[in-house]
């Protein structure tokens, strides 16, 4: 499997939760359907065209955190836009055109993304942008306000299946196969992810994963068939 490594980092990040649109709150990393969005980003693509031409359906991602868990909440003044504007989105006379929501948002997060299985034409246009340091349009951590810098890692080398006892350093995909081994002391989040996505931006995977707050690897019990590979020097799990 031919795979791609680079980091990606801000001073806030902001992936929305589905169930929570009056009061976002964010999940604790890019799930898959993001991470293929900062890579159009990064290719030039549209919202309708990266699905599509990044393979959906086939390729595979692994995140690692690079840095533990900080979450805030802070008050966002948006437009009223039901009340206060006209269909232009031009404050009416005398009306309060702003509306205060809650978000949360993670605190210089920093992450690690594995993609392989990219088509052949998409993995070396982004191994020669991302080696050159360079974006078509300017990626983000989930908002538009929140930036990001992308830092190339390098080609990563996948090697088979890793079995037995092992310490994972990505999120872990939890299922079939593998077994975490939870450490005294240690905190750790368990969620439910959009895994795939396609251009319609209807979900059609799911996935529960496991990582721990303080951005540690995580030892594990693993057999097939598990979706668990060793990844240049690290074992990695493929969500």
């Amino acid at each position: 499997m031919r795979a791609l490594a680079f980091d990606i980092c801000g001073e806030y990040g902001h992936f929305k939760k589905p169930y929570s649109p009056m009061s976002p709150v964010t999940f604790p990393l890019p799930p898959p359907p993001a991470v293929l969005g900062m890579l159009g980003a990064v290719l030039g693509l549209s919202k309708t065209e990266y699905p599509e031409q990044l393979a959906w359906a086939r390729v595979r991602i692994a995140i690692r955190l690079l840095t533990p868990v900080r979450i805030f909440r802070a008050a966002i003044n948006l437009i009223n836009t039901k009340d206060g504007t006209d269909k232009y989105f031009r404050p009416r006379a005398h009306t309060n055109t702003h509306i205060q929501v809650n978000y949360e948002f993670l605190k210089n997060p920093a992450f690690r993304v594995v993609v392989g299985d990219l088509p052949s034409d998409m993995h070396d246009r982004l191994k020669n942008l991302l080696g050159a340091g360079e974006t078509v349009f300017t990626p983000v951590l989930g908002l538009a306000q929140c930036l990001a810098d992308v830092n190339w890692v390098g080609e990563a080398e996948v090697r088979q299946r890793v079995a037995g006892k092992a310490v994972v350093n990505s999120v872990i995909s939890l299922g079939k196969g593998i077994t975490p081994i939870y450490e005294p002391g240690r905190r750790y989040h368990r969620t439910r992810i959009p895994a795939a996505m396609d251009g319609e931006r209807i979900v059609h995977r799911y996935q529960e994963i496991l990582l721990a707050d303080d951005a540690g690897p995580i030892e594990c019990r693993i057999s097939e068939p598990a979706e668990v590979y060793q990844v240049n020097d690290e074992i990695v799990s493929f969500l």
